[in-house]
């Protein structure tokens, strides 16, 4: 508990961080007024008011890969300063210091994301104006989309932890690791329909973000549930995190 203390009062203290948090939910606000734009008519259900708020569905909400990125390359910041032997000799203990990290990051990206949706309703307000069905978020299939939703950042913030760690303070990786759902993933779905036969094509819903994409639909025709549809990035999630612990553990101070 002491480390997870001191991981979250160190976060609090940085001005990067509040600057960073402040400009992630400036973008998830953007990218809702920019759906509910689109849209046009005011939203009838309670889905389709939650999808407004997340920006989807359909795709990756734009806050996953924005939170990805910057937390990537402020843990690849702070492995290339002098601040992590200071760190363990502090807290030598350094698996106990990267799974507080772990829990750190996962908090205040839950923190972010429920302040997005704040910051998504207050923009369709201002959209659409008292016409907006604020109140149909608490109806199903509203609180599903947006459990979903937060379960999706954090699952996004802590891989990019991960890789941040992994990448040992190269921006260039950092940077890769936010292209994966727009740009990695594209391309092996494409590989996969062009080179697999039929009967495999389907291994495209597989795809780790392809799978989480469908926490936030409306409809359940695909016949997946919000837990199996998030399985495949947090299965991702969990490998790249243990390699991260591994060589976290095994960094010179």
């Amino acid at each position: 508990m002491s480390a997870i203390r001191y991981e979250l009062a160190r976060a609090r203290s940085l001005r990067a961080t509040w600057c960073g948090a402040s400009a992630l939910i400036a973008l998830a606000a953007g990218s809702t007024w920019v759906a509910a734009r689109q849209a046009g008519a005011v939203p009838i259900g309670s889905g389709e008011a939650a999808n407004l708020l997340t920006a989807g569905p359909g795709h990756t909400p734009v806050l996953v890969p924005a939170i990805m990125l910057s937390i990537a390359l402020a843990c690849a910041s702070e492995q290339r300063r002098d601040a992590l032997p200071t760190l363990f000799i502090a807290l030598p203990r350094r698996n106990r210091v990267f799974l507080a990290k772990v829990v750190g990051t996962a908090l205040a990206a839950a923190l972010v994301a429920v302040l997005a949706v704040g910051a998504g309703l207050l923009t369709a307000r201002a959209v659409f104006g008292p016409t907006f069905p604020d109140l149909a978020a608490i109806d199903p299939p509203a609180p599903r989309i947006l459990v979903g939703f937060v379960g999706y950042v954090v699952l996004g913030a802590v891989l990019g932890l991960a890789v941040g760690v992994l990448a040992r303070g190269a921006p260039l990786i950092a940077v890769a690791v936010a292209a994966l759902p727009a740009g990695a993933e594209r391309l092996i779905a494409a590989a996969i329909r062009a080179g697999a036969p039929p009967a495999e094509r389907d291994l495209v819903r597989y795809l780790p973000f392809r799978a989480a994409d469908r926490m936030l639909v409306v409809g359940e025709g695909d016949g997946w549930s919000p837990l199996v549809d998030g399985a495949a990035l947090a299965g991702l999630t969990g490998v790249v995190v243990v390699l991260a612990m591994v060589t976290f553990g095994r960094r010179r101070a």
